[in-house]
């Protein structure tokens, strides 16, 4: 980051706390640092693409000046906030030297110095992922993590998985495969494009000609519905509109979403009608639990309709819900587990975790005792798709640890391997106690967890371990 030093600003003012200092005006000498980007003042030599440190030097002595303070932390407190408000600057120092200060033993200076930064805005991004070379699910797989990953960066939704002939290339070539993702970030657009290259660098990705196989492929596609033609990053992504491979994913992900721009509109149905003049389906569903496992679920044969590969996409991934994941475990480290656990489930992309239960301990007649808890999350993904992301979480820890889907929020499901709300929670003290200790008010089936904890014959089984467990305090 560039920066603007301003050295040695001199006002009188009235701040102390000392009755006299509230009187008679003294000395205060002002320090700043700007931290700002320089690059394009330094291309076109116009004040109005840097700061006018002019100004900045008026509204410091306007500062001291005016109304008291008692604190020189709070004088410095208060140019910084009149500086930020420039707006150009992200970070400023401020140093407030008061060489008078009323001190009984001989002193060169007192100073503050404080460091104050731009309140970071949340921004929504759509970003398009896709690749047709190597293990293109797996690539995928990674980039979505290391999305996250960036700094200010939280995924907030992944589309199914749909599968792109390479249209207008040699035969032979493989077909891409596409998805979409929705983040939120406090990066501006340049920077997350900047961190978006790095993935595909990472990837081998390399960008000798436009038209061409490619490891990975990250597009911004909008970003705060803005519209620019900055060269460096077009705003929206200036073919969006025509690309089946975006907007039917982008549909299936957010059916509410709108393109921005002149050929803009709602996603859904710009989606629509691609798929309604093409000859040829122009993406095919693949998988809508993609990034749960490394296998698909469905993998359609070509030429399957991709209308209806949209319908049903829409499923998974279109808004958030509440659910109820309870876990459970007889390991001697089942703490350690459960905490391993809950990361997992909050890093899948879609999900957020909002609500923890105290630990508890369950006796057991027929077996070594356990420990149980719940936790609260709202996720993007349907149930089937949160049971397997469960599974895969159980696996990865040897099935040390038992998680369950107990409740997702306006879904019924009574299939083999989908079974919400989950029938034996209504009797599992285990599940029920820690449940209404995290939400007092919780119902399952209609019915209060509390009446159903009463009625649970191993209620007396049950006991509170830790309300602290999860900071590593039990």
């Amino acid at each position: 980051m560039d920066k603007i030093v301003l050295t040695g600003v001199r006002a009188n003012g009235t701040h102390g706390v000392l009755d006299f200092e509230q009187e008679r005006a003294q000395t205060f000498v002002v320090d700043v640092t700007l931290f700002l980007d320089l690059a394009k003042a330094g291309q076109s030599d116009a004040l109005s693409d840097t700061v006018d440190y002019g100004r900045v030097a008026k509204d410091i002595v306007a500062v001291v000046e005016g109304e008291h303070v008692d604190l020189i932390e709070a004088l410095a407190q208060r140019i910084a906030d009149r500086i930020l408000a420039i707006g150009a600057i992200a970070r400023v120092e401020v140093t407030v030297h008061k060489p008078h200060a009323p001190i009984t033993v001989p002193f060169d200076d007192v100073a503050v110095t404080i460091t104050r930064a731009q309140a970071k805005t949340a921004h929504r991004a759509v970003i398009a992922l896709g690749g047709n070379q190597g293990d293109v699910a797996d690539t995928l797989r990674d980039a979505v993590r290391r999305i996250d990953a960036l700094d200010g960066t939280q995924v907030i939704g992944v589309s199914p998985l749909y599968r792109t002939a390479a249209w207008g290339m040699p035969a032979g070539t493989p077909d891409f495969l596409n998805a979409v993702a929705e983040v939120t970030t406090t990066l501006d657009a340049h920077e997350l494009l900047d961190g978006l290259r790095r993935i595909e660098a990472d990837h081998g990705r390399t960008r000798e000609t436009h038209w061409s196989n490619r490891t990975l492929d990250l597009d911004i596609i909008d970003f705060d519905g803005r519209q620019s033609d900055d060269p460096a990053l077009t705003l929206p992504h200036p073919r969006a509109w025509q690309r089946a491979f975006v907007l039917v994913p982008w549909a299936a992900l957010d059916p509410q979403a709108d393109l921005p721009g002149m050929h803009g509109g709602p996603v859904s149905e710009l989606a629509e009608g691609l798929v309604a003049e093409a000859d040829e389906p122009p993406v095919e569903l693949v998988s809508s639990d993609w990034l749960a496992s490394g296998e698909s679920r469905h993998t359609p044969r070509v030429g399957e309709g991709t209308e209806a590969g949209l319908q049903s996409g829409t499923q998974a991934g279109t808004q958030s819900r509440p659910a109820v994941i309870s876990l459970e475990s007889t390991s001697p480290d089942a703490e350690t587990l459960f905490r391993e656990a809950i990361v997992a489930i909050d890093g899948i992309p879609g999900n957020q975790v909002e609500g923890i239960s105290p630990l508890y301990h369950l006796s057991n007649f027929d077996g070594p005792d356990a420990m149980s808890a719940v936790i609260q999350i709202v996720t993007k993904l349907g149930a089937a798709d949160l049971i397997d992301a469960l599974g895969t979480i159980e696996t990865a820890h040897g099935k040390a640890v038992d998680l369950d889907l107990v409740d997702m929020d306006g879904v019924r499901c009574d299939e083999p391997d989908c079974r919400v709300p989950w029938p034996s929670a209504r009797r599992r003290a285990a599940v029920l106690a820690p449940w209404m200790d995290m939400d007092p008010n919780a119902t399952l089936g209609g019915d209060p967890v509390a009446f159903l904890l009463a009625q649970a014959e191993d209620a007396g089984r049950v006991g509170l371990l830790s309300d602290a467990w999860i900071l590593g305090s039990a």
